[in-house]
């Protein structure tokens, strides 16, 4: 299963790429929403989309799951934050999930497969 990581955080990032390649996930991460959704498409699309909220840009993970949502309809996203997501007024799309950090790796895995109906 492909997986798009989305966080500013090089160690919190660092982390979620070892642990997903760990459980058997293809990674492919990106620091910056640009990076992320930078391609317009011309990369394979992810099943996965983990995104952090809050960026450090102007564009936060609201703006990369739009995009991403826009590119490949039938992606799934994840945010992550140490905020509540309605802190924004923001709504969840039904695709989409939400995982509050700190969050413990078998945390995370659960989260994926409740996201795409997998067992792994």
């Amino acid at each position: 299963m492909k997986v798009l990581l989305v966080e500013d955080d090089e160690l919190v990032r660092t982390t979620l790429v070892e642990m997903l390649r760990d459980a058997g996930f293809e990674v492919t991460e990106a620091a910056t929403p640009e990076e992320a959704i930078g391609e317009d498409g011309a990369a394979e699309p992810p099943t996965v989309l983990i995104t952090d909220i809050d960026l450090g840009s102007s564009l936060n993970g609201f703006d990369v799951a739009a995009a991403a949502h826009r590119l490949w309809p039938a992606v799934s996203v994840l945010y992550i934050s140490g905020l509540p997501f309605t802190r924004k007024g923001q709504k969840l799309d039904p695709r989409d999930s939400y995982l509050s950090k700190p969050f413990s790796g078998s945390s995370l895995l659960k989260a994926i497969n409740e996201l795409v109906g997998t067992t792994r």
